[in-house]
């Protein structure tokens, strides 16, 4: 029989099973010299600059590495872009938004040195910098504020670990203790200044940004536990690790060097952690809501109760015909006081349960005219007076490890029923060489963030690059192994990873992420201009630009175009932070995810107006169901980690564009600002129109079209020509 040893470590009981012969064993592979070769598991070392002879057009060091393979390949790089283009471009690129006619301007008067550096400065300390990065993290850790599955019930506190990435990103946090306190926030928190111990358990939301089911029904306890830690070690891979740890939990990974073993290893530094909402209100919050509810419930249940009269004989009716219908042992069964049920009359009762169940579809059927149109006016009183309903009291939607932990067991084949031998926490064999042995997360946290890790500092500034040029200098972002990519540039991606954690370029704090974006897009390589030149040479040796021979045009992702169109309409809430809006959806979506007994209780519409123009990272996200514009310009699922969103081009999308009611309504609204703000000439209308929506002044053939429409006929042509515009390819695209 196998030995149970229980010792302590830091206030912990940790249970650990000692083997017997009588025990099913798992052996790990090997590991061979050539599985520690691979480029991405060997440390970084800064290489040295190259010196390239065409030294003049270098801004930093990136241009070197990118020129001297440009040149070695026979490639001149591309001129720089105008203005115009760059200001759109950067502005985009570190906000998400589109410059504003009075950002343009300033930045065109200031001929001065330095005046596209001051201009990168200004994006990098503006509060929706960390809006704009913050989305794309949230892709990568597949954050979503429901739980997904069949239920897909809401999390109410979810957007506090959103608004802490935001927050983090704008204040530049290093890079290093941002990933620190998403591992292991709470137990930095042990012995913290309560003042910093909200930011860090609301970072710990990193670990419960996977679906997990909430319902127990048929599913195994055992089983929806491991679906949870499956959830937690596959998003750390994919985020921090870059690796495709997943593959391994059932078997050893067929293609990387990362056994069953090594998976298991990872996922018992969560052997102990569990989800944990942690109360933060204070007593004055408290009393405040309960005295709040007390004075809406005071309204709402005579409105219940008015509700449940009407449908009361109806529902009575539905269940007595209900009931004739069952076998007269069963009928009688369900009749008799559940005290005095023989046995029989119990499984009998407990079968007729699902066949007398009333739903509301069936009661709706019996209402007659009156009462339906009585309900419904009553049903809207409700529907008003819980809009008074006070908020959610605040919690940190966190993790926390228990004091007693259960051992960790190797899988065969992933089944929580065939466990094999127990292991402790351990760090992938082929990362490290670090003989230590590691107990908890933080831990973990810590051995991910030195310096020397392989991966995370790769991984990261990757991320960055692909975000800034299009394509990461590895493009599989997610899969660093050996069937990812290779980096197309491995020396410039190894420097910028060492910049990163020792920085030489303008010293500073090592780990910070805003020094590596200044460095990007104030390169050469980035101000170059995106048109394919007339070279034969260029388009012959490097077709899809993988040396950056010019800078590539790219289309807005979902959120950034609808953020571009209420920007250009004049009707953006630039609020920062705070709780998700649910802004009012389509008829079709409606049809998804209503009932007709509660037609907005399961999608309360924010009452505010004015949220409902937020940005589109604050928009309350269902797993189950997203809104039609965004889903049809490729926002991901959020089932699954999305490094690199796919970019498709389909009819719906046009569609949504020109007769969607959003972009018919900014339409209208941007058309009605244009009048009030701009002269009542056309011509005037038509220039601040072009100045919004693609940051330029028309061209004369512009101009001469639009001058041609507005003088048709109609009540509407500014709108329609707004509408117009906003469906342009150049609207849409980044250049």
């Amino acid at each position: 029989m196998p030995r149970v040893v229980l010792f302590s470590f830091a206030g912990l009981v940790l249970i650990a099973v000692a083997g017997s012969a009588a025990d099913p064993q798992y052996q790990d592979p090997e590991l061979s010299a050539k599985d520690r070769q691979h480029w991405s598991f060997v440390s970084p070392v800064r290489p040295t600059v190259p010196d390239p002879p065409r030294t003049k057009w270098v801004r930093n060091p990136i241009d070197s590495f990118i020129l001297a393979k440009l040149e070695a390949n026979g490639i001149a790089p591309g001129s720089e872009a105008d203005r115009l283009t760059l200001i759109r471009r950067v502005t985009f690129d570190l906000t998400g938004l589109p410059p504003t006619p009075a950002d343009v301007d300033v930045f065109l008067k200031d001929t001065s040195a330095g005046a596209y550096e001051r201009l990168v400065d200004r994006l990098l300390a503006s509060p929706h910098h960390g809006e704009r990065w913050g989305q794309h993290w949230l892709d990568i850790v597949r954050f979503a504020e429901t739980n997904g599955y069949e239920l897909d019930a809401e999390r109410p506190q979810a957007w506090r670990y959103r608004d802490y990435v935001i927050r983090s990103l704008n204040d530049d946090k290093p890079y290093d203790q941002f990933v620190r306190e998403q591992v292991a926030g709470d137990l930095l928190a042990v012995g913290k200044n309560p003042r910093d111990v909200t930011d860090l358990l609301h970072a710990t939301g990193l670990h419960r940004c996977g679906q997990v089911h909430v319902v127990g029904g048929n599913l195994d306890k055992d089983e929806v536990r491991q679906e949870v830690l499956t959830e937690m070690v596959n998003g750390l891979g994919s985020a921090v690790m870059g690796l495709t740890v997943g593959c391994a939990r059932c078997h050893d990974h067929k293609f990387d060097p990362i056994s069953q073993g090594d998976y298991f290893r990872l996922q018992a530094f969560f052997a102990g952690t569990i989800f944990k909402d942690v109360d933060l209100a204070t007593e004055t919050q408290r009393d405040a809501r309960k005295q709040k509810l007390s004075q809406v419930s005071a309204k709402l249940d005579p409105i219940k109760k008015k509700i449940a009269d009407l449908e009361a004989p109806f529902r009575a009716k539905v269940l007595a015909e209900k009931k004739a219908l069952l076998d007269p042992k069963m009928r009688e069964a369900i009749e008799t006081d559940p005290k005095k049920r023989t046995d029989e009359q119990k499984k009998l009762a407990e079968a007729a349960g699902p066949l007398v169940k009333v739903a509301w579809d069936e009661v709706l059927e019996t209402l007659t005219p009156a009462v339906r149109e009585a309900r419904s006016e009553l049903k809207d009183q409700q529907h008003r007076i819980e809009r008074e309903l006070p908020p959610q009291l605040p919690q940190a939607w966190a993790v926390a490890d228990e004091k007693t932990i259960l051992p960790t067991h190797i899988l065969k084949r992933g089944d929580v029923a065939r466990k094999l031998t127990a292991v402790g926490p351990a760090y992938p064999r082929v990362l490290t060489a670090d003989t230590r042995v590691p107990k908890t997360r933080l831990d973990l946290a810590n051995w991910l963030t030195r310096p020397d890790n392989p991966l995370t500092a790769r991984v990261v500034v990757n991320r960055l690059w692909q975000h800034h040029f299009g394509k990461g200098l590895v493009a599989t972002p997610n899969d660093f192994g050996t069937r990812g990519d290779r980096p197309t540039h491995p020396e410039l991606l190894d420097w910028l990873a060492r910049e990163l954690v020792e920085p030489t370029v303008g010293g500073g704090r090592a780990w910070t992420l805003k020094r590596l974006h200044r460095l990007m897009v104030c390169s050469a390589t980035y101000r170059q201009a995106s048109k394919v030149r007339p070279s034969i040479a260029a388009v012959k040796a490097d077709p899809d630009n993988t040396l950056l021979w010019r800078m590539n045009r790219r289309r807005l992702e979902a959120e950034a175009v609808r953020d571009a169109v209420l920007a250009a309409a004049g009707t953006l809430n630039r609020e920062v932070g705070g709780p998700s809006v649910k802004v009012p959806l389509e008829p079709e979506v409606y049809d998804l995810i209503f009932t007709e007994d509660e037609p907005s209780g399961l999608w309360p519409v924010t009452p505010d107006p004015k949220q409902h123009t937020r940005r589109s990272v604050y928009l309350f996200l269902k797993r189950n169901v997203r809104l039609p514009m965004l889903e049809a310009f490729d926002q991901p699922d959020t089932l699954n980690s999305c490094a690199a969103r796919p970019v498709s081009t389909f009819a719906p999308q046009a569609l949504i564009l020109m007769n969607g009611p959003f972009a018919r309504e900014q339409s209208r609204a941007m058309a009605a600002d244009l009048v009030r703000s701009a002269e009542t000439e056309p011509s005037a209308q038509i220039a601040a129109l072009y100045r919004r929506a693609l940051g330029r002044p028309p061209a004369d053939d512009e101009l001469k079209l639009c001058w041609e429409f507005l003088a048709r006929p109609g009540d509407r042509r500014l709108a329609d020509l707004c509408l117009a515009v906003i469906n342009t390819n150049e609207f849409v695209h980044v250049p």
